[in-house]
């Protein structure tokens, strides 16, 4: 009885196992490849909303086993606020909670981990917000 109880549970965990790793590998090759802005939202620390004229555009390389990179170049200039967002680094995929985690690395060097929330992910769209060091957020939405 404890056999067939054990043999059934290892059963389950295998295969909730393979499907986790082919969610995250759908994930890996949906977001490969170029990204263009297409709409950029900021957001104050005191909720005031400003949608900026934008462009620009976000980089995945094919992720292997140990480094994925990314490479992303963003203007936005508006009356209220003008700025840039150009980095490259590395990234990591949280499926739970659809996380997008980037790590800008400048000359050389890992900078502090960016923990952005995904939205949305598909095929042809990417959608992530973050929130920065002043409280301020920023809204990207990306299409291929």
């Amino acid at each position: 009885m404890i056999n067939r109880f054990l043999i059934a549970t290892l059963a389950i965990a295998l295969v909730l196992g393979f499907s986790a790793c082919d969610k995250y590998e759908k994930q890996q090759k949906r977001l490969h490849g170029t990204w263009q802005l297409i709409s950029y939202k900021f957001k104050n620390q005191q909720g005031l909303t400003y949608y900026p004229e934008a462009s620009g555009s976000l980089f995945f390389e094919n992720c292997d086993d140990t480094i994925c990179a990314y490479s992303m170049s963003i203007e936005y200039a508006s009356p209220q606020i003008t700025g840039t967002r150009v980095e490259a680094g590395k990234y990591s995929l949280i499926e739970d909670g659809g996380k997008l985690y980037m790590t800008p690395i400048v000359n050389g060097v890992d900078q502090e981990r960016i923990s952005n929330g995904m939205s949305l992910l598909t095929r042809t769209d990417l959608k992530f917000q973050y929130t920065d060091d002043l409280g301020r957020s920023h809204h990207y939405v990306f299409e291929k």
